[in-house]
């Protein structure tokens, strides 16, 4: 820290006194003099590490989540399982009414029994048909049966086949019927597909769920809570120095200012576009005219997170500091010295014969005098920006900022006496 004094006067009349109460009709004036001093705040340059934090917000998912749905419509006739509930791949959680499915089963069993006795009764006629051709083959070859009785016999003989054959697919298709029924049957009762813990159920008992159209979701069950993924939504301007392996730093406002850790497993490549939050907000412009919105664009980052006590939850947002690029001997200067700008009372200490040409402006402090110097600018974190190009070599002494002080003092000028 340097210290430059500079003096400036100014005649100001303060008071007249009067001496032996005007009796020696004498006169004294006194004078203020203000003192301006200036303490030059700097900081040396330095050497080492620095590295871009990115901070993001993001949510908690669980990492495997499981939509329980119904493949038939029914009414929800009881459920087994409810918010928060323990449950077990293959144990019921909820049931349909199974009158309606259980008739239409019946009823595939009825028409499948009147398929296969027609298969019999046609397999009957069909073995008459055989022995009736038999006879008459002998009989032709003994020239005892015309050729045409003959040939009416074969043609009764294949069409009794076909019969058969026709009536046996009848029954293949009764048969599937009932396997249908059978399964329509068995989807009355709906068990869970996974081991896992309920977050959310949709349906209450009573509720009719039609399943025509779009499959019914009756549960929403997390595969395990101990183990969770944060979504983080990194800025496009961001994303290039999120690496896989990275840890991350996340907080949540239900514990207040306590750390939790993750690690990075996927920064994905799917841009996630919206529209800025000021152009959402803006009215409609007048006369019609319409224009592009500005948008913002985000690359969803997956950061895996151990949670043995199932202490988060999914759904909880978390801001999270996530590791950018890093260098570990950088040149340094404070964050303060790239926003300095000395003030008008040190421009006597200010050489400005210095030419610029820079990307940024620092100011040296060397010799109780401030030097402007152009420099470029690299990563910045910690309070501290890494330089890249430019003069400053460790050491150089930097300003971050001037305290300025000012001082009077009362002096005798002249005194008269008549």
């Amino acid at each position: 820290m340097g210290m430059i004094a500079t003096r400036r006067s100014r005649q100001v009349v303060l008071c007249l006194v009067a001496a032996a109460a005007l009796a020696a009709g004498g006169l004294v004036v006194f004078a203020s003099r203000e003192t301006v001093t200036l303490d030059v705040q700097a900081v040396p340059v330095t050497t080492g590490p620095v590295e871009h934090l990115v901070v993001a917000s993001g949510t908690l998912q669980a990492t495997t989540t499981v939509d329980v749905g119904t493949q038939i419509s029914g009414v929800v006739q009881a459920l087994d399982a409810d918010y928060n509930s323990l449950v077990r791949a293959n144990e019921i959680v909820a049931r349909l009414d199974p009158a309606l499915y259980d008739a239409a089963l019946r009823e595939a069993r009825a028409s499948l029994a009147q398929a296969e006795a027609n298969v019999r009764r046609l397999q009957a006629a069909e073995q008459s048909a055989r022995f009736t051709l038999a006879r008459d083959e002998q009989l032709a070859a003994s020239n005892m049966l015309p050729r045409a009785d003959l040939d009416a016999a074969r043609a009764a003989m294949d069409s009794a086949s076909a019969d058969v054959k026709g009536a046996q697919a009848q029954a293949a298709s009764a048969d599937d019927a009932v396997k249908a029924a059978a399964v329509d049957l068995e989807h009355t009762v709906i068990r869970s597909p996974v081991d896992g813990v309920v977050l959310a159920r949709n349906v209450e008992v009573g509720q009719t769920l039609a399943a025509s159209v779009q499959a019914p979701v009756l549960y929403r069950i997390a595969v395990d809570l101990r183990q969770l993924q944060l979504w983080v939504n990194v800025d496009e301007s961001d994303v290039a120095d999120i690496r896989a392996g990275e840890q991350a730093i996340f907080s949540v406002e239900s514990y207040g200012t306590e750390l939790f850790q993750g690690t990075v497993s996927q920064v994905r490549l799917q841009p996630v576009v919206q529209v800025a939050a000021e152009a959402a907000s803006a009215p409609a412009p007048a006369g019609g005219v319409t224009s592009t919105p500005p948008t913002v664009t985000s690359y969803t980052t997956i950061v895996d997170v151990a949670n043995p006590d199932e202490r988060l939850r999914p759904g909880m947002t978390a801001t999270v500091t996530l590791r950018g690029s890093h260098h570990d001997a950088a040149l340094l200067v404070p964050n303060a010295a790239l926003s300095f700008q000395p003030p008008a009372a040190a421009g006597a200490i200010v050489d400005d014969t210095a030419t610029l040409s820079g990307l940024h402006e620092l100011w040296r402090y060397d010799h109780g005098q401030l030097t402007p110097v152009a420099v470029k600018t690299g990563l910045s974190g910690g309070g501290w920006t890494e330089l890249i190009g430019g003069t400053l070599r460790p050491g150089d002494e930097v300003a971050t900022g001037v305290v300025t002080r000012r001082t009077s003092a009362l002096s005798r000028v002249s005194t008269w006496i008549p």
